[in-house]
């Protein structure tokens, strides 16, 4: 109290400095307190999850339950696809079919077998690549001006780092990126015997994937040997099929370098070429030539002309037929 009453000028001074660096540092911690809730609210209060901000963007058509081939063929919107026309225009129908015909076999042309297998696959997997190709771009907007981060965004990514297993958002966009449609086709044409194997139309099992442990989602193989546990891994759509997929090759450290080299095209505005990424991905099956069977198939059936198309804006109303 003597301090505050003294008419000591220097006491006075001196007084003045403690007191003005007491209030500098009673500023600091709370401005640092308010910032740290900031951030911490930003992601914790909100609910959305990373696919909450993307996917009500993409609206669909649904074929309904047309479970054969013959009320596929008779459909009036998928009889009136134009492979060709979609390799000119680069638009493809925005349409979901959600399972393969059990009877895709019976198709005697096996060219019109394999046309339908692509209508049926292409428009999933390149509505896949959109929502893809629609986070990364999200990713880059956000690392571009992280001072200015939303709540909502703040969120999203931490969602989606969690979910992607990163902690860093280059690392987030070596990761979260589009499968070129020429590699995604011609494995899942392998792998599915072009949408005829027992997987592919009772499990809607596109691109071979294998499951372990006690689930009920998965089919067990014929010629699975005696002390073996996995399963080949089924799904309630073949959508989610495409969805399981890209998210393996997307996460998976067996595909490390798949990805790495897939940044180095995307970094350098080179085309995500399918055939040249086939190269990294020796490790989806036990069979030696699996790459050179991959690439054949792009090369046979011109699938790199499926790598830049877009969906079609229009959305389609279907009728089920049956």
């Amino acid at each position: 109290m003597n301090i505050l009453i003294t008419q000591d000028k220097n006491v006075q001074f001196l007084f003045k400095i403690y007191y003005f660096i007491f209030l500098v540092i009673t500023v600091s911690v709370l401005t640092s307190l308010i910032f740290t809730n900031s951030i911490y609210h930003k992601i914790t209060t909100a609910k959305n999850t990373s696919s909450d901000i993307y996917e009500k963007d993409y609206p669909v058509s649904y074929t309904g339950d047309l479970q054969t081939v013959r009320s596929l063929q008779q459909n009036k919107i998928i009889n009136d696809i134009q492979i060709d026309e979609i390799r000119n225009t680069k638009i493809v129908p925005n349409l979901k079919v959600a399972k393969l015909p059990d009877d895709l076999n019976t198709i005697k042309s096996i060219k019109n077998r394999k046309e339908l297998f692509i209508k049926i696959t292409l428009p999933l997997i390149v509505q896949e690549n959109s929502k893809l190709l629609s986070i990364n771009k999200k990713i880059r907007l956000i690392k571009n001006s992280f001072d200015q981060i939303s709540r909502k965004e703040a969120v999203w990514i931490n969602n989606l780092m969690h979910e992607y297993k990163v902690d860093t958002l280059d690392s987030l966009l070596v990761k979260v990126d589009t499968i070129p449609a020429s590699l995604a086709l011609a494995q899942a044409a392998i792998e599915s015997g072009w949408g005829t194997s027992r997987f592919a139309y009772e499990g809607n099992a596109l691109f071979g994937q294998y499951v372990w442990g006690n689930t009920n989602n998965g089919i067990i193989p014929n010629d699975r040997e005696t002390n073996a546990k996995y399963k080949i891994k089924s799904f309630d759509s073949l959508s989610e099929s495409v969805a399981s997929y890209m998210k393996n090759l997307n996460t998976n450290f067996h595909y490390d370098d798949f990805r790495i080299n897939r940044f180095v095209l995307r970094s350098n505005n080179l085309p995500i070429n399918g055939t040249i990424l086939a190269e990294y991905l020796s490790s989806y099956s036990i069979e030696d030539d699996y790459i050179d069977k991959v690439r054949n198939i792009i090369e046979i059936n011109d699938f790199e002309d499926f790598d830049d198309l877009n969906i079609e804006k229009q959305l389609m109303l279907i009728t089920d037929i049956i």
